[in-house]
């Protein structure tokens, strides 16, 4: 009997320890929350500027660059952190993940929802800098802290 209480509480504790790891794992920092919501616009226009045969993607693009290098860096670094083995492919495979749900969601919209009502693309205008780019979604990652498991800093 006492052994099956032991070797319960060695359970126990292996599984807390466990759970504790995957949290850590699975925690975002500011930074980390940062650069995911940036990268999820990202996808987002790229597939808004295809559907709507509009130049805003390129442009955006263009204007910061630096900033969207250093939120992919910060992703890779995320998913480094989460164990992934190859974080640069997670974060390939992420991309791609996130552009093939928005193109089937703007598949069910028509035109006109997609390029003349999305709030996207003006969006993505008003970023003239990084230092704009950053600051935006650095507000945003505020005010969506609560939807994310913060890690311990």
């Amino acid at each position: 009997m006492r052994r099956a209480v032991l070797l319960g509480a060695v359970v126990s504790m292996v599984a807390m320890a466990t759970l504790a790891a995957a949290a850590a794992r699975d925690c975002y920092s500011n930074a980390d929350l940062e650069a995911e919501l940036a990268i999820q616009f990202q996808a987002k226009l790229m597939v808004l500027s295809d559907v709507c045969r509009d130049t805003t993607y390129g442009l955006f693009t263009q204007r910061n660059k630096d900033a969207i290098i250093k939120y992919q860096k910060q992703l890779i670094d995320h998913f480094r952190r989460q164990g992934k083995g190859r974080a640069d492919v997670e974060f390939e495979n992420y991309m791609t993940h996130l552009a093939n749900e928005e193109a089937l969601a703007s598949g069910q919209r028509t035109m006109a929802e997609n390029c003349q009502t999305s709030a996207l693309i003006p969006l993505a205008n008003s970023f003239l800098t990084s230092s704009d780019m950053r600051a935006y979604f650095a507000s945003q990652a505020t005010a969506n802290r609560a939807q994310y498991v913060a890690c311990k800093e």
